[in-house]
């Protein structure tokens, strides 16, 4: 009977093992799919933000753009000749 004992304890070992490895390895692939996910989810965030700081790029050069003209067009009234007053007597 020790025999039978010991190979039904060693077979619920075995039994024991497999079922966990079978554990861990489905959790491992429900773990790399979520990643997966997550990634993707982060990957199209950080495509929203491009696309935004984009946008943001181009106001940007198109306030530049204007407030140079207004800096050249204020230098060049400034350099003309002012006109002339007319006093009153």
């Amino acid at each position: 009977m020790k025999t039978f004992e010991l190979l039904s304890i060693i077979g619920s070992i075995v039994a024991v093992g497999i079922t966990l490895g079978a554990v861990v390895i489905g959790s491992n692939a429900n773990l790399r799919a979520e990643v997966r996910t997550d990634i993707a989810g982060v990957r199209t965030d950080i495509r929203a933000l491009e696309h935004r700081l984009a946008a943001v790029e181009r106001r940007q050069a198109r306030t530049e753009g204007l407030l140079e003209g207004l800096r050249d067009a204020i230098t060049a009234r400034s350099s003309e000749a002012p006109p002339a007053r007319k006093g009153s007597t």
